[in-house]
């Protein structure tokens, strides 16, 4: 057998998939060392209010959820590397992991690098960043303090996000391709808003403005209507990315780049598992990523003891 590796147990990912799956592989007494470049929760910290996790009837923001659940990890031995992963490599009995400080070796990884927020695609998008476009109501919400301004993104987190802005903000123009499709609370929620305009059925197809936002025109996708709306802040939650590049070439990912699993978060490589958004079939809910990250814990657990003999 080769040399010992450094960590039995690494996770790549320190969202709350990558956090859950560490504390419970850290006290079934496993040396465990994760890895994480955003900070602990992942996007869970840009969440001003969760509310459909159990045992929180009154809700929590997930700016506090996030470091309680760090905190609890490292209670438990977790070791926190707050570095990038440039690549993952199997050498037939060992896993290595590529940092850019050089390279760890673990018997068994488990991958929870999460999702990250779809962009539009339009031009103008990357430069306006940070200069009238944003991706976190709870980041930015201040800075548009009675202006008039638009949301694009009908489902759960574009609506968390109406619901966070409408307070401070002038006006909202909600804008989305199909129908309002979150939870029906929270869709009851924004459309009680007297200062929010719905557009369903419509398409952002243009920014206008270079060194600042200074409005946006849209299409309506039934009739054909165009119309050029003045806004000076445009927050954007149209979808998610998987973060699956690292597992390009070693496992099948389906058209999304979701990764295929089986019950117990196991690829077809030998102690590798993946867990959370970048599963296949994820329902990508906080409480189902709770879930992922124990379950890949206790099948690494296995994997890792049936390893040592």
């Amino acid at each position: 057998m080769t040399e010992t590796p450094e960590f039995e147990l690494a996770i790549i990912g320190g969202g709350f998939t990558g956090l859950t799956a560490g504390l419970i592989a850290a006290r079934a007494g496993l040396n465990v060392k994760l890895f994480d470049r955003m900070g602990p929760g992942g996007q869970l910290i840009n969440i001003d209010r969760v509310d459909n996790y159990p045992g929180l009837p009154t809700g929590i923001a997930g700016y506090e959820l996030g470091p309680a659940a760090l905190e609890q990890a490292l209670d438990a031995g977790v070791k926190i590397d707050y570095g990038e992963i440039d690549g993952l490599t199997f050498d037939g009995e060992h896993w290595q992991l590529i940092t850019n400080t050089g390279v760890v070796t673990a018997y068994a990884v488990i991958v929870a690098t999460g999702s990250e927020l779809a962009k539009l695609g339009l031009d103008g998008e990357e430069e306006l960043h940070g200069s009238g476009i944003s991706y976190c109501a709870t980041c930015d919400a201040e800075f548009f303090r009675d202006q008039d301004i638009m949301v694009v993104g009908g489902g759960d987190s574009g609506l968390d996000e109406v619901l966070v802005l409408a307070p401070v903000v002038r006006s909202i123009t909600l804008v989305t391709r199909g129908e309002l499709d979150g939870a029906a609370t929270t869709v009851n929620a924004v459309r009680a808003l007297e200062n929010v305009t719905i557009h369903c059925n419509t398409t952002l197809t243009e920014l206008h403005g270079t060194a600042q936002l200074e409005g946006v025109s849209v299409i309506h996708r039934e009739n054909g209507e165009t119309a050029h709306l003045k806004v000076s802040g445009l927050f954007i939650y149209v979808g998610l990315n998987a973060n699956t590049s690292l597992l390009e070439g070693l496992i099948p990912l389906d058209a999304a780049g979701h990764a295929q699993v089986d019950i117990m978060m196991a690829t077809e490589q030998p102690g590798l598992f993946v867990a959370g958004d970048l599963r296949a079939g994820s329902v990508r809910l906080l409480a189902s990523c709770v879930g992922d990250g124990a379950t890949a814990a206790v099948a690494a657990e296995r994997y890792i003891r049936s390893t040592l003999g």
